[in-house]
């Protein structure tokens, strides 16, 4: 059985590998929510501590502690709106690599 085949113009993929995406998804997710909360807690320490710069014995992870700050950016869809000549003018295109966009529930 193919995994992924074309039929009638339309993808058809089996359902092997749809469960195995849904569960990487999920497991993926997962992930990155602990290290997420363990990164929060590393923060507050160092925070807390007053402490910038950390690195385990072994030096496999550095962690850098970078304070609050502020950021100044464009609003280019108003710019656009209102100023396109100087929006057009100051754009710049870049090549953007294929991908897709995947939503696992």
């Amino acid at each position: 059985m193919e995994l992924v085949k074309i039929e009638n113009g339309q993808i058809v993929v089996a359902q092997e590998i749809i469960n195995a995406i849904v569960q990487f998804e999920k497991q993926a997710l997962e992930m990155k929510l602990k290290q997420d909360e363990l990164k929060q807690k590393l923060l507050e320490a160092m925070e807390e501590n007053g402490i910038t710069n950390w690195e385990t014995p072994n030096g496999e992870i550095k962690v850098s502690y970078r304070k609050p700050s502020t950021r100044t950016t464009l609003d280019s869809t108003k710019l656009k709106n209102e100023l396109p000549d100087i929006y057009e003018e100051y754009s710049k295109t870049s090549e953007v690599k294929s991908s897709i966009v995947m939503k696992v529930e």
